[in-house]
């Protein structure tokens, strides 16, 4: 496979050059950086696509009224709609309204409204959430993906490794924390010298890891150049945590990097 660790990240760039956050943002002698940052799913979503990572196509509503334009806009035959909060287990969470779960998805486009009417204003209580649970002001519409696969891909910052890792699973999706717990032998971890970054064989290792082949194997060898260039160009921003699940949908003959959570 052609070097593709800083040619292709550059070209992912579509001839615009970045700069890394340290390069953008003075250092203040004397200041210790608080990193607080958390950002909503689509907000990751958004940045992601600016950086060439492939995702599921979605639209974002604060009303009905939007979410009805978004799934006609979108043009599906299904949909997905998850509520916006900074908080895990959405799917099996339960609002304020009573409607069970923060995660919906539907084949019915005339029910989006009345789902959101349930979603928007209301408090969504989940596992991570405390007290009465988290105000849900925006909802997001998406296209629904037909998962053959679901693995788990993340950029962690390690500090007993001083310096960024590489972590990987094949068996991804909303049960990342089992196999960490009962099958530590699939979660596959590879520590990022920062000051080459991501090598053609490091890359190429962790798609095997995630046991893609055939051509979705180089596919996702360059989403993974594409994920380090995105981590390395918003280190200073956002530091310790970036994930994402690398699905292999049939009917997009593609590999999509869906869902993606950043914080710091």
């Amino acid at each position: 496979m052609a070097s593709l660790s800083v040619n292709c990240c550059r070209a992912m760039q579509a001839g615009k050059r970045l700069l890394p956050a340290h390069k953008l943002v003075p250092a203040v002698s004397g200041a210790v950086p608080v990193r607080r940052l958390n950002l909503h799913e689509y907000q990751s979503k958004t940045l992601m696509e600016q950086y060439g990572c492939n995702t599921q196509r979605f639209k974002i509503a604060t009303s009905t009224q939007q979410a009805q334009t978004a799934t006609s806009e979108l043009g599906v035959e299904e949909v997905v709609v998850k509520a916006q909060i900074l908080a895990g287990g959405r799917g099996k969470g339960v609002f304020s309204s009573g409607l069970q779960g923060g995660v919906k998805v539907t084949k019915d486009l005339a029910s989006v409204p009345e789902l959101v009417s349930q979603m928007i204003g209301y408090n969504l209580k989940t596992k991570q959430t405390t007290g009465d649970g988290v105000t849900v002001r925006k909802v997001m519409v998406a296209e629904s993906l037909d998962i053959s696969r679901e693995t788990y891909f993340a950029i962690v910052l390690d500090r007993s490794m001083q310096g960024p890792v590489l972590v990987g699973s094949p068996e991804g999706g909303v049960d990342i924390e089992e196999v960490a717990a009962s099958r530590p032998e699939r979660i596959f971890k590879t520590p990022v010298d920062i000051t080459v970054g991501v090598t053609d064989k490091q890359a190429s290792e962790m798609a095997k890891n995630l046991e893609f082949t055939g051509p979705a194997l180089e596919e996702v060898t360059v989403a993974l150049f594409t994920h380090w260039s995105f981590h390395y160009y918003t280190s200073d921003i956002i530091y310790t945590h970036f994930s994402s699940s690398i699905i292999d949908d049939p009917r997009q003959k593609a590999v999509l990097c869906c869902p993606c959570r950043l914080h710091g």
